[in-house]
């Protein structure tokens, strides 16, 4: 079994990655929360459909987190964990509405394994503004 130390880079690569554009999240999720009036979202990454309810009708938006989701299990395997080794992971994007083009200014990545809680914020600069593991 691999260090449970690498799921500290399971959440800091997944929490940069759904910062950039390379997550195709953006500017998707963005545009749906600002029309909701919603300022921050927590996705749960893990789920069946990670996709909020109230944006399933949003195609691109539904794609693109279940292509996140897919790029965050590539990751727990590539480190050498088996998905089941994943209690739970969560997503928070917070966004500053007219600013930033509908890209997220924070996300928070949580990762919940059997032994430890594992967190990783990161803003739109790409530059962690905290990390811990509990």
């Amino acid at each position: 079994m691999p260090s449970r130390k690498r799921l500290k880079s399971v959440v800091q690569s997944i929490a940069h990655h759904s910062v950039s554009a390379l997550s195709f999240v953006h500017p998707h999720l963005g545009q749906a929360c600002e029309t909701a009036g919603i300022e921050s979202i927590e996705i749960q990454i893990t789920e069946k459909q990670p996709c909020p309810k109230m944006f399933l009708h949003i195609e691109p938006l539904r794609l693109s987190l279940n292509s996140l989701k897919e790029t965050f299990y590539g990751l727990v395997i590539k480190e050498g964990f088996k998905p089941e080794d994943i209690e739970m992971a969560k997503l928070v994007f917070e966004f500053e509405h007219g600013k930033l083009d509908h890209y997220c200014s924070v996300c928070t990545a949580s990762l919940v394994s059997a032994s430890k809680i594992y967190i990783s914020k990161v803003n739109y600069l790409g530059n962690t503004e905290q990390g811990a593991a509990i």
